[in-house]
């Protein structure tokens, strides 16, 4: 491909992925930018002479004479490498694309501001990361102007009245790109409270956006051409009959000692049922609360289209050519990577920075997990629960300068580090064909969460039912609700009552 060719190819790539980036805010402007560079683009290929990742020249709603004298903001990080990478970055400069851009986003927004970052990792558990803040609220302690936490800590203490209402942050800007409304608002009861920050700047609900990856060396070996997968997925037809039928007749007993293990060849493997079952079951566009008027939240519980998730989900997990690793050791993993699976289930975008898949000999590719069925208008991909988003303690005393270090933050994100990630990194670095990149579009544009996943916790666990059902492979659903109804509908009504009455 020529140098013009890959710079005409990448302008259209960007126009794809731009729509993405910003479909999970709702700004009508931004969506009129996108379809005005969409027009832009449309040009001959000797027309294109600019980078079209460079976002650098977008100008976001900060004042431009903001100086904070020096000061010093102080970030609370937990100490997990994977994530705390992208909110860090390295301790100097090695060349690699991202952890380089999060250094140098970093240095600018300080500069621009004038501020001293400060980030501090604490090695805090992802269920106890939401008790970590409770203790330092209540002990009056202000050394910390906002908070890096996995969400399901987090939601956990919601109602606690520990955590700044952002709505109120000065300089926050919620219309600008690089927040996720949609996501935002799912996880809030009302529109005058919103408590966790998620947008591009906490880029981890990004990396655990849910995908399947597939074997194509196998697929070539076992079915044929396996653009005829991507196709599927295009065409909007990959459902859960489809998964179900193509891994079914997959396995093969390849040591010949007629027990199904680890040794032989699958169509499917999964870390056991949990967060897979999770993945699978929010796919199929299931709604488990409906909002009222008033933001409050009610159960809407034993739909058809629930009771026909459970049923297909259990096709997929219990059959022929299936298999499911126990909870003491992740034995899917090794299956699939060693080149025994076609598929496998408990898999993240950020799957793919490992160092078994990076190593993986066989080719792979990815797609979004299976619609519910045809009818489905779109492919949705669930945030694992232990992604990391953001709150600002509410003992906050300095709202001016946090909130126009998050925006700057943000603001700088969209514009530096997610061009890196998501086109280089993501696109080019660890992909392994042209198809997989379009199916990270798609994957993008598809993610979300639903409420009573995200508080399933403190909701009797009726936001993974499902957890349950496959788990047992069960197709009763109406029964296993029952168990539940009673707690997680006093339960709701509790937490609605606290997020309207008692908090913020």
């Amino acid at each position: 491909m020529t140098k013009t060719k890959r710079i005409a190819a990448l302008a259209l790539g960007l126009i794809m992925s731009g729509s993405a980036l910003i479909s999970c805010g709702n700004d009508a402007g931004q969506a009129a930018s996108v379809t005005a560079a969409a027009n832009d683009a449309a040009v001959t290929e000797a027309e294109v002479t600019t980078d079209p990742n460079d976002r650098s020249g977008y100008k976001d709603s900060l004042p431009e004479d903001l100086d904070f004298g020096g000061d010093t903001v102080t970030v609370y990080t937990i100490e997990v490498s994977s994530g705390t990478d992208y909110v860090i970055g390295g301790d100097e400069m090695t060349g690699d694309i991202v952890t380089d851009t999060v250094i140098e986003r970093n240095q600018k927004v300080a500069e621009r501001l004038n501020i001293d970052l400060k980030f501090i990792p604490n090695a805090t558990s992802y269920d106890q990361i939401g008790n970590a803040v409770n203790k330092l609220v209540m002990a009056g302690d202000t050394t910390y102007d906002y908070i890096f936490g996995q969400q399901f800590g987090l939601v956990a203490q919601a109602t606690k009245g520990i955590y700044y209402n952002v709505l109120d942050l000065p300089y926050i800007d919620f219309s600008q790109p690089w927040w996720w409304n949609d996501y935002m608002d799912e996880i809030s009861i009302g529109s005058d409270k919103r408590f966790f920050l998620v947008g591009d700047y906490f880029i981890d609900c990004l990396r655990w956006s849910g995908v399947l990856f597939f074997n194509k060396d196998m697929y070539r070996n076992l079915k044929g051409d396996p653009a005829e997968l991507y196709q599927q997925v295009f065409d909007q037809k990959w459902t859960l009959e489809k998964m179900a039928a193509l891994v079914s007749d997959c396995y093969n007993d390849l040591n010949g000692d007629s027990i199904k293990n680890e040794l032989d060849q699958y169509g499917f493997v999964t870390y056991v049922t949990y967060s897979s079952s999770d993945r699978f079951a929010f796919a199929t566009d299931i709604h488990m609360t409906e909002r009222g008027e008033d933001g409050t939240m009610t159960w809407t519980m034993g739909t058809e289209r629930q009771l026909k998730a459970a049923e297909l989900i259990n096709k997929v997990f219990w059959n022929d050519g299936s298999y499911i690793s126990k909870i003491d050791v992740n034995l899917a993993d090794p299956i699939f990577t060693e080149g025994r699976s076609l598929t496998l289930g408990n898999a993240t975008l950020r799957t793919m920075e490992g160092d078994a898949m990076r190593a993986m000999q066989a080719e792979f590719g990815m797609m979004p997990n299976p619609k519910l069925d045809e009818q489905q208008e779109n492919y949705r991909s669930l945030v694992h629960d232990t992604a990391i988003m953001g709150v600002v303690p509410m003992n906050c005393a300095r709202t001016e300068i946090v909130g126009a270090t998050i925006e700057a933050m943000s603001a700088e994100t969209w514009k530096s580090l997610m061009p890196a990630y998501y086109e280089t990194a993501l696109k080019v670095k660890y992909v392994r064909d042209d198809a997989s990149a379009q199916m990270i579009d798609i994957i993008h544009d598809s993610i979300s969460t639903e409420f009573a996943f995200v508080y399933y916790a403190t909701l009797n666990n009726a936001g993974q039912i499902y957890r349950t059902l496959v788990t047992n492979n069960s197709n009763d659903f109406m029964s296993t609700w029952a168990k539940l109804e009673k707690g997680a509908t006093k339960a709701l009504d509790k937490l609605n009552a606290a997020y309207l009455d008692n908090v913020g």
